[in-house]
């Protein structure tokens, strides 16, 4: 039987004295691709964010009840800078802080202040070619990274991400800001470059996803509505 890597029982989160979810019971498979679907306000967002202790950051007079475990480890109970070593999470903000960045200062802010394009290894220079990033190595200019493609942008992101060495990697919303072809693009480096981490993905479209997940969470008005296969929903909905 495989490992869990994320498990909720009976969680429920409230913000301001409402509930955004309620009574959240799942278990996320370690090494399995999870699609979690919904409407925007479904609360996406914040399950994900529920994983790695987002939320008491970004508002005020945060409460739960019931409980997250990370590879069997209640997260209440777990150093926050050791959640976010095993969980990468990744939202559309990272994106729109990306283009700020010139490709050496986006390196150099990975890696220290003083990196040159010829310090990298060959591990992470293979890690590039597997995004399909090496072709913007040759352009070593101070060029801002707004001029590149958003699919571009994203796979930088991916390769900050694997940089780090997470065992859990978050994507929030942010494949909903590519047209289908650079999902589909971006969908293939996901599979390439998962080596056995788990992947959670949500999003407001389900269609584009399913060929890759696992699993697939729909969440209606901060509830669970369906947890499952991807074919057997597909199957009940046709």
């Amino acid at each position: 039987m495989s490992e869990t890597a994320l498990s909720l029982k009976g969680f429920t989160l409230s913000v301001s004295g409402e509930n955004v979810l309620e009574n959240i019971t799942l278990d996320i498979p370690s090494g399995s691709i999870a699609l979690v679907q919904g409407v925007r306000g479904s609360g996406k967002s914040a399950l994900m964010r529920s994983f790695i202790h987002l939320n008491e950051e970004l508002f005020d007079n945060v409460s739960f009840s019931g409980y997250i475990r990370l590879f069997g480890e209640d997260v209440s109970e777990l150093d926050r800078k050791r959640v976010r070593q095993k969980v990468a999470y990744v939202d559309t903000s990272f994106l729109e802080a990306l283009s700020n960045f010139t490709l050496l200062e986006f390196f150099r802010f990975l890696k220290g202040k003083w990196f040159k394009f010829e310090d990298f290894s060959e591990e992470e220079l293979d890690l590039l070619e597997d995004l399909n990033l090496l072709d913007i190595l040759a352009n070593k200019n101070r060029s801002y990274l707004s001029s590149i493609s958003l699919s571009k942008r994203l796979s930088l992101l991916i390769f900050s991400t694997l940089f780090r060495r997470p065992e859990v990697i978050m994507l929030d919303n942010v494949l909903d800001h590519l047209d289908d072809s650079a999902c589909t693009e971006v969908k293939n480096i996901l599979l390439d470059t998962q080596k056995n981490r788990t992947l959670i993905i949500s999003s407001r479209f389900s269609l584009r996803l399913l060929d890759i997940s696992d699993l697939l969470i729909v969440l209606e008005s901060g509830k669970i509505s369906y947890v499952g296969s991807p074919e057997v929903f597909v199957l009940q909905n046709r």
